[in-house]
């Protein structure tokens, strides 16, 4: 049931009411009266019609089928008031005239709905749709239980995360109370050293003053005997006199020591500098299933990206996909970075001041592409994809040349013809981690797997592929004669490897026996491959060549 102003429009009437302009809902359907009928109305016919039988909703397959579902059908999805009328192939789109008027005038492939209905039919196209129906529930089914699985993996993975952080936080409060125990305790023996000092003193104060007494009485006493001690008691007294100045000279330098506590800096300018007790992340987890999987094709179509404004054959050097579905491919040739739309056209291009080589996806709408040539450009361009329109934004500076890269985390990992570097974000060198000067192009393009533990080099001039670790360890290497000249490289989100071969014509993915399995090649019209993106969302599988043409492969799922 749907409502609309104030009148609500049922997927079946009551029949008799209808008969009388009364709208009511049909909860009961008559086969032999051919009526829909509401509950009023049911019991009047089961009181006239004794012997027929109305089935309720439960039975709805006893029910014919709505008029609304045809009527819904019928009307564009985007001007509800209007009958779609044709169906645009280039774009693949139902269009009602609105529609066509708005969006779809420059098309040149439009036909009615009526050549299309007739075209369907005749491919026998109709009939199989139920089996494709059918096939997307179960699938959507299986996801929905996967969807479930994940759910309830990512509320074990936040209530691990939680306890983690409150352990932290448990060693922390741990090293603090620490340090105030030690700090208390510095604190006391201060206290009690000065206490004995100023005690120490009070105590010789005490006697100088008893002394003081007592030279008094001895000097009183000499005056009424013979004077002979006088001069003893005299410079005994000077003696006292001038100990006692120099008591109280010690005295007034500790009669005004307090204790004071001066907090170490470090520890409030480093806790306030800090946004976090740490870092939270999202980690894919690899399903087994993704990463022995060997990618098999249903279609392959080859689409030319040229445009009129390019000097130059297109030599399609590096593929990148944003989440939002957009592609960006670098055109090295035409000194081109090009933005595609779903149907493999070219929407928008952006000039480079030179050859750009790789790109890679950095965040949701940016992508960082390497830009370098024989003389002093050695840069890597961001760029950022909004509205449709590609903008450049800041530009990263290197010492050396910049061919291949590839992202993982905080980092930017930057192949330079025979060393492998890496970068913050912002180009600040971690390291350099790994380098062959034996020949150029011995490290020319470059990935890093889901996980982050192993990096993929190709080496085109020994037709090689550098299997290393994260410390630049050379763990492997696949040296197949079915892939010559390794040029472009990708790895999944999923986990699949897969490498272009420019010399042996083809793409191939690397198996889990270190053996290749041959993707596509120049039997699908496949010309000097350079690069190379496959999609787990769409299931496509991107590959650009150099001479103009990407292959687009749709994957059996």
């Amino acid at each position: 049931m749907a409502e609309k102003g104030s009148d609500l429009l049922y997927d079946f009437c009551c029949n008799v009411c209808e008969e009388k302009n009364v709208n009511n809902e049909a909860m009961f359907y008559c086969q032999k009266c051919s009526k829909g009928l509401c509950e009023d109305c049911e019991g009047l016919h089961k009181m006239f019609y004794s012997l027929h039988i109305a089935y309720e909703k439960g039975e709805i397959d006893k029910w014919p089928a709505t008029t609304k579902s045809f009527d819904d059908l019928q009307f564009c999805q985007h001007h509800s008031d209007r009958l779609i009328e044709m169906f645009c192939e280039d774009h693949g789109k139902l269009c009602c005239a609105m529609c066509l008027f708005h969006e779809h005038r420059p098309c040149v492939k439009l036909v009615l709905i009526t050549e299309k209905t007739q075209a369907v039919y005749d491919a026998g196209d109709f009939h199989q749709i139920f089996a494709s129906i059918n096939d997307a529930q179960q699938k959507l089914e299986t996801a929905i239980d996967d969807t479930q699985e994940f759910l309830k993996q990512l509320q074990d993975s936040y209530e691990k995360a939680s306890e983690e952080i409150k352990g932290l936080r448990q060693k922390v409060n741990d090293i603090l109370d620490e340090l105030e125990r030690k700090t208390v305790h510095s604190l006391d023996n201060m206290l009690q050293k000065l206490k004995h000092s100023i005690q120490s003193n009070e105590e010789k104060c005490l006697k100088a003053k008893d002394g003081f007494k007592k030279i008094s009485d001895a000097i009183n006493k000499i005056k009424k005997n013979p004077k002979d001690l006088s001069f003893i008691a005299y410079q005994k007294a000077l003696e006292m006199v001038s100990q006692a100045e120099n008591l109280l000279k010690t005295l007034i330098v500790h009669r005004y020591s307090v204790v004071t506590f001066n907090s170490n800096p470090s520890i409030y300018g480093t806790l306030s500098g800090f946004l976090s007790l740490g870092n939270i992340e999202c980690a894919e987890i690899q399903p087994e299933k993704s990463k022995h999987r060997t990618l098999e094709f249903t279609t392959k179509s080859l689409y030319n990206i040229q445009i009129a404004s390019d000097t130059y054959q297109c030599e399609i050097s590096g593929i990148c996909e944003l989440p939002g579905g957009d592609i960006l491919i670098a055109d090295q040739m035409n000194k081109r970075v090009k933005l595609i739309d779903a149907m493999y056209k070219v929407v928008a291009h952006l000039d480079m001041p030179t050859w750009p080589w790789d790109m890679c996806s950095i965040s949701h709408s940016e992508v960082a592409v390497t830009v370098s040539d024989s003389g002093y450009t050695k840069t890597v361009q961001l760029l950022k994809v909004n509205n449709r329109q590609i903008v450049k934004e800041r530009v990263l500076k290197f010492p050396h040349h910049c061919f291949g890269i590839s992202r993982y985390k905080e980092h930017l990992f930057i192949s330079s013809n025979n060393a492998l570097y890496k970068y913050t974000m912002d180009g600040q060198l971690v390291k350099k981690i790994y380098e062959d000067t034996s020949h150029i192009y011995s490290v020319y393009k470059c990935a890093v797997s889901p996980d982050g533990s192993r990096l993929y080099v190709t080496s085109c001039r020994y037709n090689k592929l550098l299997i290393l670790s994260m410390d630049g360890t050379v763990l492997s290497s696949l040296d197949d004669p079915a892939l010559r000249g390794p040029t472009g490289i990708h790895v999944s989100e999923t986990g699949l490897l897969l490498i272009c071969g420019h010399e042996s014509n083809n793409v191939v993915q690397m198996d889990d026996d270190g053996g290749v399995v041959k993707l596509a090649s120049k039997e699908d019209c496949l010309d000097r491959p350079e690069s190379v993106y496959y999609s787990a969302s769409t299931g496509r599988l991107i590959v650009g060549t150099q001479i103009g043409n990407i292959l687009v492969a749709e994957i059996k799922c």
